[in-house]
This record gives structure tokens, C-alpha cells and sequence, in this order.
């Protein structure tokens, strides 16, 4: 095994230069990752497969340096990012902090919280947030309030979001 790791390593230094990394300044990080891939290669080509080992390996090689790169990147990620269009990461996280107002929302006997949601919320962002914990109606998922509302699921998850932060901070208050 060690030999064969040892007459393919010039195959980690291909697929790096391959993938155009070559002058970054993790290359030993990808280099590692590389040689990874390559024990993986041996440790599970099988003689059976229609391919050369060389072809598996780089194959396995490109897929740990990937791998690699994905995790390099998300070290540098901010909340901020947009993920798509106007979606950024922040709005595709849960806010453990809510829970007391949607356990509060969920109690619909609670004739203040109607009161506060009236005073504080603008007409869609109250159906967002009845359609949200079935007040007066079933419960719907995002998806199928942005449907009957005619917008994107994004935003249907990220006024509910604001709203419920913000009557947070009126609860709070």
C-alpha cells in the first residue's frame, strides 16, 4: 500500500494544478486533503470497476480537496452572505430565543398577545403570523402561506421571523 500511495503522490500535485489552487496559500491543506483522497482510492478501488485506478483516484483525490475547500469556506461565511438572490444565511437559521413568544402565540386565549399583535403588525405580517400557528384557521407551512399570499417562501419565513422578534422585544418591553 505504502508503495502505491508513494508512485501516485505526483497525481495529488496534478489535480491541484488541475484545479487551478496551486498558488493558493492552502495548498498544503489541499495537498493533505489530496493525499487522503488517494488512500481512500486504494483503500476501496476494486479491480472490478470498468476504470484505471489512476482515473478512480483522481476522482477521489478532486472530491477530498472539495471537500476541503467547502470547509475553508464556510470559516470565512458571515451571516450577511447571500445565498440566493436577495436569501442570505442568516434567514435559513433557527432562533432558539423565540420560543417563548410562539409558545405564547400558541395559546390563542391570551387576549393581550391578539392585541399586541393587532397594535404592532401590519395586516400581512398578521396573517403571516395566524397562518404561521393556526389562530383561527389551520396551520399552514411556510410554503403554502407564500402560495396563498402570493410571495416566496423566503419571505414568508423571514416576516415571520422579524415579526416574532420584534414582538419579543414588545413582550420584553
Amino acid at each position: 500500500m505504502d508503495d502505491l500511495i508513494i508512485d501516485n503522490l505526483k497525481l495529488v500535485h496534478y489535480v491541484i494544478k488541475k484545479m487551478n489552487i496551486y498558488n493558493s496559500n492552502d495548498y498544503d491543506d489541499y495537498y493533505q486533503a489530496g493525499v487522503i483522497g488517494l488512500m481512500n482510492a486504494i483503500r476501496h478501488y476494486n479491480s472490478d470497476f470498468k476504470t484505471t485506478f489512476s482515473t478512480y483516484a483522481y476522482i477521489c483525490i478532486k472530491n477530498e480537496i472539495l471537500k476541503c475547500i467547502g470547509k475553508n469556506t464556510l470559516d470565512h461565511l458571515s451571516l450577511e452572505d447571500k445565498i440566493f438572490d436577495d436569501i442570505r444565511i442568516e434567514d435559513t437559521l433557527i432562533d432558539d430565543d423565540i420560543d417563548v413568544v410562539e409558545k405564547l402565540i400558541i395559546n390563542e386565549t391570551n387576549e393581550e398577545l391578539y392585541l399586541l399583535l393587532k397594535r404592532e403588525l401590519n395586516d400581512l405580517e398578521r396573517k403571516v403570523i395566524f397562518m404561521s400557528f393556526g389562530l383561527g384557521c389551520r396551520e399552514y407551512k411556510q410554503k403554502e402561506i407564500g402560495d396563498i399570499l402570493g410571495i416566496p417562501q423566503y419571505k414568508v419565513s423571514r416576516i415571520r421571523s422579524d415579526c416574532l422578534k420584534r414582538l419579543k422585544n414588545c413582550m420584553i418591553r
